[in-house]
């Protein structure tokens, strides 16, 4: 029987995914990421927190003979992983699932060539003793492959919202905060040698209330989230106004992503 906080992180998971499905490009952010990255081929990569594996459904057929080590906090989500990447599996070498919290991270010294960690940085406990932590595990002339939000990130939403109560906490600015597309590079460089940024370009055209609600109640915890369920009637109300006079809200998911570089 799955955990309350695994039900939660499953749950969070997909209330992003519902949003995104009203993106206005033509890949989504993971399709995106991964043509910009380089071919790892026979490279040995850890990801953390790998969520339901999405990244690798575009990016490992570039990463032929590799050694992957996908990992999450939750055995529930990896196990959503396992059962997306197995009809992929033959491309890598290996691949093996650990549940591991990167908090946490006892990978042995310069033992990976790559390490990943998507949207996730700033939920560490202490974001410098992470990034100490990968460039430890990390080979000589090995990469960190780390995407983030903006301090921005959907805006309009949070601009609806609080038309109706003006201090109304928003957690991607507080997420954006501790490491984001506006700060990140700076916290990167006290552990690696210089790094790439590059940003997403895209829009999402929401036309359905529920979706948005549901992202709302689902991935916006803490005071937020309790705001809305007390609110909701008003809320979707709020959102529907500014829905109906284009018959959608337009919505800016600023994201992107750093490589960071490890040399000799």
């Amino acid at each position: 029987m799955k955990r309350s906080s695994e039900v939660l992180m499953e749950e969070e998971i997909q209330s992003r995914v519902r949003l995104y499905d009203f993106s206005t490009g033509k890949q989504t952010f993971f399709q995106w990421q991964a043509g910009m990255l380089p071919t790892f081929n026979g490279k040995k990569e850890l990801e953390l927190g790998c969520g339901n594996g999405a990244l690798w459904r575009s990016l490992i057929e570039r990463c032929c003979d590799c050694e992957l080590t996908l990992t999450d906090i939750s055995e529930d989500v990896l196990d959503s992983a396992r059962l997306a990447l197995e009809p992929l599996a033959s491309f890598a070498k290996d691949i093996d699932f650990q549940v591991t919290d990167f908090n946490h991270l006892s990978f042995e010294d310069q033992s990976y060539d790559v390490v990943i960690a998507n949207h996730n940085l700033y939920y560490a406990d202490d974001i410098d003793a992470v990034l100490a932590s990968i460039a430890r595990i990390l080979k000589p002339n090995g990469v960190l492959i780390c995407s983030t939000i903006g301090k921005d990130h959907l805006h309009e939403l949070v601009a609806t919202l609080r038309q109706y109560r003006d201090d109304l906490p928003w957690g991607a600015e507080n997420w954006a905060d501790r490491f984001g597309l506006e700060n990140g590079a700076g916290q990167l460089l006290s552990h690696f040698n210089r790094y790439d940024q590059f940003e997403y370009d895209n829009n999402l055209h929401v036309n359905s209330i529920e979706p948005v609600l549901y992202y709302l109640k689902k991935t916006m915890k803490g005071a937020l989230a309790d705001w809305i369920c007390r609110n909701e009637v008003g809320v979707q109300e709020a959102v529907e106004q500014t829905m109906n006079s284009k018959g959608y809200i337009r919505l800016t998911p600023h994201s992107g992503f750093f490589i960071a570089y490890k040399d000799d």
